[in-house]
């Protein structure tokens, strides 16, 4: 199965649509199945190891990726205690 097929077949499966280009740059990671077939341009997939990915893959929408990575910089400082003001 090729990634412009994807989509339609995702939500024929019932798992939430996800659109091309999102495929595209789940298929970039080290996560995403490998490609069955290879040549030139052209790539396709096992069906069954893409609808596996995408059964249990867990949905952050809106999550701020970029928030969680301060927060866990912070964690990884150690506790410095919170800073005051001063007296007034």
């Amino acid at each position: 199965m090729s990634i412009p097929e994807m989509p339609d077949r995702l939500e024929a499966a019932g798992i939430k649509r996800v659109e091309a280009p999102r495929i595209r740059q789940l298929a970039a990671t080290d996560d995403f199945p490998r490609p069955v077939y290879e040549r030139g341009r052209l790539r396709l997939w096992d069906w069954a190891a893409v609808l596996a990915f995408f059964g249990g893959r867990t949905l952050r929408q809106g999550e701020r990726t970029d928030l969680k990575r301060s927060a866990q910089e912070e964690s990884t400082r150690g506790d410095q205690g919170p800073v005051s003001g001063g007296d007034r």
